[in-house]
């Protein structure tokens, strides 16, 4: 009878210090109920589908190096050679890593919505001098004007999408870059299919323009206005996205209080020093370094070059429609549903896929048997699916979601530079890869880095559907003691069923 006392006590103690725990750490549900209007939806859609169709300049710009085999074909006042392909294609990414040191002061200094429109103005001329330019030295520098604006845009894109939207349609918004991206892909690789290297080109300056005045009504981030202290025009932005009064009062009050971040760079380094701040920059980092080294700038951006030394059968220009085509349909169906099933499932199961279909591309490759052309077809294939369900914009959705306020810019410049580092890399070596490895040896390599990054996932990844930013400002900050403390809870609770 004394033991079951005993017992009932210290179950008791158990339930009270863990009720007192969840208190503390977990947030108020009805203080942090969303409210969103219809009205507020269809601006918020609005805004994030205009802030996203800029990142057409990253699926032109990637898959634009499709046509150089058309421009080494044709007769030219210059001539193009492999190693002026290989510098073409990572042209990208080394203007990447110089524009990434300062794209965070540029976002701060002029805010995501001016940064935005500066990026897009000369746009449409950088495109039309690389169409028709008599001289290899201007095709290099409106290459690199545009790598310029394209990672100006992927710096700070999501993070403004983010700052835009709320949790419940957050998802779905901030997958749509990766449908636009998908549509420019499969564009280029469908014209260049078709047409020649001019026309193709010039037709990819098109939409800019149209796309510049279209960005001028969307509002500036509230997020940005707050840290400028520019409450009232923070407060109208909200207003004109949310629609609803108590929903603008709410996330206001919310948004003064989570944007106590300086913008200067030495207070941004200084609160980058935190664990709870430094945490998430890193995992977001190696997840994109990790999808880097497993090749998918070679795959989108040499796509006609490996066809050719796969042996496939198929014409390789078709073969790049059918990768583009299976990219867009996969991009459509992960925005759907990355709402519905969360990040991480999407993220571990695409990264699994991915390693397993370069491996078996590979080793199809490597063995070379008679017949099975059209493996390392359907093994790229099954790649670019995969891809497209999730880590094609999963990756840029965390940086948007996970990075804390105090460091965001900061932040976004780090993760952004040791990207375009490692695609400026990767792009580089391809063709002494292949050369050295064999193509086949490639994809293997590709591979290995596409499993790590799965098992990477499955360790530190939290799910980041439906959670406000404020919420997930503390998703990297639980602190070793209440680790301890809810393992000894748990301990003490075995302890006592065991005596009962």
């Amino acid at each position: 009878m004394s033991s079951r006392v005993a017992h009932d006590e210290t179950r008791h103690e158990i339930i009270e210090t863990i009720t007192k725990a969840s208190s503390v750490v977990l947030p108020s549900k009805v203080e942090n109920e969303e409210v969103i209007s219809r009205r507020g939806v269809i601006k918020q859609v609005l805004a994030g589908l205009a802030i996203a169709s800029s990142t057409l300049m990253t699926g032109f710009t990637s898959a634009w190096p499709v046509v150089l085999p058309k421009l080494q074909e044709s007769s030219q006042s210059f001539q193009v050679t492999d190693q002026d392909v290989a510098w073409l294609v990572s042209l990208q990414g080394m203007v990447g890593m110089f524009t990434s040191l300062v794209s965070g002061h540029l976002v701060e200094y002029f805010g995501p919505r001016r940064l935005l429109l500066m990026c897009l103005l000369p746009t449409f001329g950088l495109w039309m001098l690389m169409a028709f330019t008599p001289y290899l030295s201007l095709l290099y520098i409106s290459r690199v004007g545009l790598s310029i604006s394209t990672y100006l845009i992927k710096s700070f894109f999501q993070a403004y999408i983010a700052e835009l939207c709320q949790p419940r349609i957050r998802g779905a918004i901030a997958a749509l870059p990766e449908i636009i991206i998908a549509i420019g892909v499969l564009a280029t690789y469908t014209l260049a299919n078709f047409f020649s290297y001019e026309f193709v080109t010039a037709v990819l300056a098109a939409p800019f323009l149209p796309l510049f005045i279209i960005v001028i009504f969307i509002p500036e981030s509230p997020y940005w206005l707050a840290r400028r202290n520019r409450m009232e025009e923070a407060k109208s932005s909200l207003k004109k996205l949310r629609g609803e009064k108590d929903t603008v009062e709410r996330e206001l009050h919310i948004l003064t209080n989570t944007n106590k971040a300086q913008s200067s760079a030495w207070t941004q380094v200084h609160e980058l020093k935190k664990g709870k701040n430094i945490r998430p920059v890193l995992f977001v980092l190696a997840i994109l370094a990790l999808r880097e080294i497993s090749g998918q700038t070679a795959v989108f951006s040499y796509s006609v070059y490996m066809f050719r030394q796969a042996g496939i059968e198929l014409d390789a220009f078709l073969c790049t429609v059918f990768i583009g085509c299976v990219r867009l349909i996969c991009s459509f169906v992960a925005a759907g549903a990355l709402d519905c099933a969360g990040r991480r499932p999407f993220l571990i199961g695409s990264s699994v896929i991915c390693g397993l279909a370069e491996l078996i591309s590979g080793v199809a490759i490597l063995l070379n048997f008679p017949g099975t052309s059209w493996i390392p077809l359907s093994g790229l294939l099954i790649y670019v699916a995969a891809y497209g369900l999730g880590q094609g914009s999963i990756p840029w959705i965390l940086m948007g979601e996970l990075l804390p306020t105090p460091v965001r810019s900061i932040g976004s410049s780090i993760i952004t530079f040791s990207y375009c580092t490692l695609l400026f890399i990767v792009n580089l070596l391809f063709f002494r890869m292949t050369e050295s490895l064999s193509l086949g040896g490639a994809l293997c390599l590709f591979s290995m880095a596409n499993l790590v990054l799965a098992v990477v996932t499955f360790v530190w990844l939290p799910e980041t559907r439906g959670k406000s930013l404020d919420e997930l400002e503390t998703a990297f900050t639980r602190p070793r003691r209440e680790q301890q403390f809810s393992q000894e809870v748990r301990i003490r609770s075995a302890q006592a069923v065991n005596v009962r």
